[in-house]
């Protein structure tokens, strides 16, 4: 009996070492990506289950962090994961020879959202002079911090994109860069009471940011994963779930 136990041990510490752990880290605190941290529920906690039902070799694990401990653990080359939802352009690294980078995971574009009742429109970054322009404190935003700097505009910062979607609710902005997703999900029941811009602040994939130290495999493992076809149709089938358009 006690040589079948050891028997076990040896085999599960055998399996165990073949399962390499990943934590995945996300600095986008917003719905539909993240809903609710505690209870582990949003997109991206959905894509991690996903990832861990494909019997990679890997177990995966979604952490939040926030954008400046990011960025520096990054620059430290002290980050122990892989970035979801990013792309190339946010981390100067548009040739993409600073990190590895997975195939693109979905489509995405950031809005201008304002008040159906004081509707902004935009054709031009300049037509928001004088303007109080909403944002998340360190996001960068290419053309609105520029005029932020030279005082044409007012940028007002918030922490997350619900506390921005609430400021534009009680008119403390005039218009919000947010989303188009994370506007669908938190004006889901009133989405005629705002109005978008016909110019949007930015369109962008997103993708799976992997540092280059030892991550070859992983990175090949995680292409391979998000080109094949079972994943693909089961990863539809969950943005079909939060009522998000197909790519």
């Amino acid at each position: 009996m006690r040589r079948l136990i050891l028997l076990l041990f040896v085999f599960s510490t055998f399996v165990n070492a073949k399962i390499s752990r990943v934590d995945i880290y996300t600095y986008h605190y917003m719905p539909p990506y993240i809903i609710n941290l505690k209870e582990r529920s949003g997109l991206y906690f959905d894509f991690v289950d996903l990832l861990n039902q494909m019997n990679s070799g890997y177990t995966f694990n979604l952490i939040y962090m926030p954008r400046k401990r990011l960025d520096y653990r990054l620059e430290q080359n002290k980050l122990d994961g892989i970035v979801i939802g990013v792309n190339p352009k946010w981390f100067k690294d548009a040739s993409q020879t600073r990190f590895l980078w997975s195939p693109s995971i979905m489509q995405d574009k950031d809005v201008f959202v304002s008040l159906r009742q004081n509707p902004i429109e935009v054709h031009k970054f300049i037509d928001l002079r004088g303007k109080r322009v909403g944002g998340i404190r360190g996001f960068r935003y290419i053309g609105i911090d520029e005029l932020a700097t030279q005082q044409i505009i007012e940028r007002v910062d918030t922490q997350t994109e619900s506390q921005l979607f609430d400021m534009l609710k009680k008119e403390r902005i005039d218009t919000a860069i947010l989303s188009i997703y994370t506007f669908y999900y938190l004006s889901e029941n009133n989405s005629s009471d705002y109005y978008i811009a016909s110019k949007q602040h930015d369109a962008f994939s997103r993708h799976f940011l992997i540092p280059k130290s030892d991550n070859k495999m992983l990175h090949v493992t995680l292409s391979n994963i998000l080109n094949s076809e079972e994943f693909t149709k089961h990863w539809n089938q969950r943005l079909v779930n939060y009522s998000m358009p197909i790519h």
